[in-house]
């Protein structure tokens, strides 16, 4: 069970509603919701989040994700 609540995208207010359709084409993963709470943040977190996986390259990308929710004990 999340601690932070999911703002889903038949409840978002307008400005995340537009990153929501904008960026993420209407499906939005958890860690967006949760972050949605305060768009802002949001708005922050989405070009800072796709740099990062465009600089490091697919591959490398995918075992630090993997790599990082196991050492969180992750099965997401």
């Amino acid at each position: 069970m999340a601690r932070v609540s999911y703002i889903e995208p038949q409840n978002t207010p307008p400005e995340v509603k537009e990153i929501y359709e904008k960026v993420f084409k209407g499906k939005p993963g958890n860690i967006h919701k949760a972050l949605a709470q305060r768009p802002k943040l949001l708005e922050t977190f989405v070009p800072f989040y796709g740099s990062i996986g465009q600089s490091l390259g697919r591959r490398l990308y995918e075992m630090i994700y993997i790599r990082v929710a196991y050492i969180n004990g992750c099965q997401y």
